[in-house]
């Protein structure tokens, strides 16, 4: 029994229906690696208002002292020596967990502190992350990472951050007891993109969620004017 071939036209017309549904395929691939959502320069977002200034600037340096003290490590580290020594044995040490990049947030290179903190300061900042996600889709936006950029210090950390730093004080800082740490009020990373993104937008979004996690009883909130950073010390 002989086959019966197609004839030329029927065959161009199945090839073109194969063509259109592999460009189809494709299309709808590439489109779901895209990101989600608009970035951050096409979504409005309003200024803080008088109120959020002000509850960001509600507890001083003293509160943020006093909280991580009694949460925290019991006295602070002279130096990075013990650090560089043994790394892997500093944290199992001290009960410190080291942070590292993540989907949330990224931990540029620190000169003046170590990327360590106690273990309810490490779940803050996931939760902090999440919630901050979570507010960028209600907003219709793409995710974003925050930077922390300053941890653990030593005292050897802040004597030499007080060459550079004027909100640096000069013999005590919450830092020193693994609850507290810095974030850029204005460096931002698209998630996927390891090019920064300098904004405003993005750092009134992430500070209505620190007010709310503030008004919540988890952290003390303080926004910084002269070194563009948001303290944050975990309760």
């Amino acid at each position: 029994m002989t086959k019966r071939k197609l004839k030329p036209k029927v065959r161009k017309a199945l090839l073109l229906a194969v063509l259109a549904a592999a460009i189809i395929l494709l299309l709808f691939f590439v489109k779901s690696l895209s990101p989600k959502g608009k970035t951050e320069a096409q979504i409005p977002v309003p200024i803080l208002t008088k109120d959020e200034s002000r509850a960001l600037r509600r507890y001083n340096n003293n509160y943020h002292l006093e909280v991580a003290r009694s949460k925290g490590l019991e006295k602070p580290l002279l130096s990075k020596d013990e650090y560089k020594t043994n790394a892997k044995e500093f944290g199992n040490r001290y009960q410190l967990d080291k942070i590292t990049d993540n989907k949330y947030y990224e931990i540029p290179h620190l000169t003046n502190s170590l990327p360590y903190l106690q273990e309810p300061a490490v779940e803050f900042l996931e939760l902090l992350g999440e919630e901050f996600c979570e507010q960028l889709e209600e907003l219709g936006m793409r995710k974003y990472r925050f930077s922390v950029t300053s941890i653990l210090r030593t005292l050897a950390d802040q004597k030499s951050l007080r060459r550079s730093n004027v909100n640096a004080t000069p013999n005590k800082s919450s830092h020193y007891y693994g609850r507290t740490f810095d974030i850029s009020q204005t460096r931002f990373f698209e998630r996927g993109n390891s090019k920064p993104v300098y904004t405003y937008r993005l750092r009134n979004v992430l500070l209505r969620v620190l007010i709310k996690m503030q008004d919540e009883g988890k952290c003390y909130v303080l926004l910084e004017g002269q070194t563009k950073c948001i303290h944050v010390t975990v309760r």
